[in-house]
């Protein structure tokens, strides 16, 4: 049987130790899959905006409004995460080194539920 192949650089692992010593800033991968029409659409949105794809992505994710439609997964996500937050500011009052993962979610909270009842 043949043995399968391997680049010089795979095998010896040296690649991998000198990508962990640029200490990156962004060292996290995130992948979603989407069809050819929508990749054509995103890509040209992207060209229109000048922007790196990376940094398109970003700002795209956290900076856009997102149209969210009640459902119990969703209510029982805002139920969860609120228990947390509540826990969290009863540990401390304060609210000083809250994560920054807790104000975002409190703060998409508070946006989502303006967005609901605030029109009336």
């Amino acid at each position: 049987m043949d043995k399968i192949f391997r680049r010089v650089t795979m095998s010896d692992g040296k690649k991998q130790e000198q990508k962990k010593k640029k200490n990156r800033k962004r060292n996290v991968t995130m992948n979603f899959r989407v069809s050819e029409k929508e990749k054509k659409l995103i890509e040209s949105r992207i060209a229109l905006t000048g922007l790196p794809k990376s940094k398109y992505f970003i700002e795209s994710c956290l900076y856009q409004n997102v149209m969210i439609k009640g459902n119990i997964r969703v209510f029982d996500e805002i139920r969860k995460q609120v228990k947390e937050i509540a826990e969290a500011i009863n540990r401390n009052p304060n609210l000083e080194g809250l994560e920054d993962c807790r104000l975002e979610s409190l703060r998409m909270i508070l946006e989502m539920l303006e967005n609901l009842y605030g029109k009336e």
